[in-house]
């Protein structure tokens, strides 16, 4: 099972996900403008993380010490564990303010305590999805999808969602046109293509939307540490190949 990206502990200021390799430039035209076909894979997913704070809530003390050597510790942790960029690693995208959520419902996702309504140490609880919206069967490469949005505010195009794949596990879609077809049924139309068939009633993460990365390069998590202040870092991702 891959890894997760600890963003809970780890929260960067700004992000970038953009997909690359999307089109293929062609020749030069007389008028001095190119053409663009479109690459036949749609492109692969890269995300740029920057000014993650090591200040975590771990282990504070009076002055913060000893929360900065935990999370500074935790980043380092985590780095070995990416291995340079041989092994994968979920990381979920911070699309918060841009989720489709239902009327009434928390902006954020639940955070499920115990059943003795305590958290864990890091104050965070187990998590269900809030949203709920399935779609119908699709094949390898469809750029198109029929919805049921069981519970879900309104779509409008640019939200992401993504799919747990059987092989090629977590994989974040973004979507570029809504066409109701019903009161809770639509067509929608998304990018990049799927990487893998989906059968009926697959569900589809809007709360949360992830994907399996790896690191860009291996330097990639390489840390700069200040002493005795607190540090930041940047980290570089993009899409793992789909095996």
């Amino acid at each position: 099972m891959d890894v997760e990206f600890p963003r809970v502990l780890l929260r960067e200021r700004s992000h970038a996900w953009n997909l690359a390799g999307v089109a293929v430039a062609g020749g030069q035209l007389g008028s001095g403008f190119g053409t663009f076909v479109r690459s036949d894979g749609g492109g692969f997913w890269t995300c740029s993380m920057s000014n993650i704070s090591l200040s975590g809530r771990n282990g504070i003390d009076d002055r913060g010490r000893q929360r900065q050597a935990n999370s500074t510790k935790l980043w380092r942790a985590v780095r070995q564990v990416a291995d340079g960029g041989v092994n994968r690693m979920v990381v979920w995208r911070n699309d918060a303010l841009f989720v489709p959520w239902p009327d009434g419902a928390a902006r954020l996702p639940p955070a499920i305590p115990h059943d003795d309504g305590s958290l864990f140490s890091d104050d965070t609880g187990y998590y269900q999805p809030v949203i709920d919206v399935t779609c119908d069967a699709a094949d390898l490469r469809a750029t198109s999808l029929d919805i049921n949005l069981n519970r879900s505010g309104d779509l409008i195009g640019g939200e992401a969602f993504s799919i747990r794949h059987d092989d090629a596990g977590w994989r974040i879609y973004e979507i570029a046109t809504v066409e109701m077809t019903g009161d809770d049924t639509a067509t929608i139309t998304f990018n990049p293509p799927l990487r893998e068939d989906v059968a009926d009633d697959t569900q589809l993460e809007f709360d949360r939307p992830r994907c399996v990365m790896r690191l860009t390069q291996p330097s990639s998590m390489n840390l700069t540490v200040q002493p005795w202040t607190f540090n930041s870092a940047n980290v570089d991702f993009v899409e793992a190949p789909v095996s």
